[in-house]
């Protein structure tokens, strides 16, 4: 019987030693490959994403919100006031590819909307404006590489679809000379708001390096003006974004301020 019971013990030992063995060794070749090379499987991202989806249907550019954009997911995780602790109004955001052209949409809660009629050249016009804004980035914005800092850009576009586009180099050297190749945008007053879309082709973010292994950094923000208590004073001026920085001022020329887009096939 004591024999017996020895027996038993040194069975259920070794079992549980193999189960404790197997367990340890839960992850698969492929992810373990990737961590050796230091690369951070998408589902396993802290950063904040967005998946575009692929459709073969393309909008009309006209500012209106059609069916193709029915079925395309919502930018999940909301807009929010980072630097005001009050509920921020609707901002809705999609984006969907046709494996040629990024299509972006967004659809603005905005009762009092700022549309200066006055259009300067150098697109300053839209510095006092409500806007949509869109910042495109390769990789870190506010962190050197061996080849120096790297240029980012971005898009800003008004209620009546008039766009301010320009390249920056950290920080805050704004290039409004640049242009983005290829850009499209349309905007309608609505009886609530605003709404804009816009068009880029994708490979324009292939040749600014953007778009790596499908996936790009974005930031998504909007700038949300309304009109002073007295004339002759400045818009009252507040910010809105995707991605909260968690920086003490209101600043998107951050890296914080970046989630990523996954471009899917």
């Amino acid at each position: 019987m004591k024999r017996l019971s020895q027996h038993c013990f040194y069975l259920v030992f070794n079992l549980l030693l193999l189960l404790v063995l197997v367990g340890c060794n839960t992850t698969t070749p492929a992810n373990d490959e990737m961590k050796n090379q230091g690369v951070i499987a998408y589902n396993e991202a802290t950063t904040p994403h967005y998946d575009v989806v692929m459709r073969n249907e393309k909008p009309q550019l006209d500012g209106m919100s059609e069916d193709v954009w029915k079925t395309v997911p919502i930018l999940s995780g909301g807009f929010h006031f980072p630097w005001d602790p009050k509920e921020a109004p609707l901002t809705e955001f999609k984006a969907f590819s046709d494996g040629t052209d990024f299509y972006f949409h967004f659809n603005v809660l905005d009762r009092d909307v700022l549309l200066d009629s006055d259009w300067k050249d150098d697109e300053s016009t839209v510095d006092n404006e409500d806007r949509v804004e869109l910042f495109f980035a390769g990789g870190s914005i506010d962190k050197p590489t061996s080849d120096g800092m790297p240029l980012y850009y971005a898009i800003e576009v008004d209620a009546d679809g008039r766009v301010h586009d320009y390249s920056i180099e950290y920080y805050r050297d704004f290039n409004s000379d640049w242009d983005l190749e290829g850009l499209e945008t349309a905007a309608k007053k609505t009886d609530n708001g605003y709404s804009v879309e816009g068009k880029v082709p994708i490979k324009i973010f292939e040749e600014l390096n953007l778009l790596n292994n499908n996936v790009m950094k974005v930031g998504v923000y909007r700038a949300e003006f309304s009109t002073p208590e007295n004339d002759g004073d400045d818009p009252i001026m507040e910010w809105i974004s995707w991605v909260d920085p968690k920086t003490q001022n209101p600043d998107f020329h951050v890296n914080s301020s970046f989630g990523e887009f996954r471009f899917l096939k």
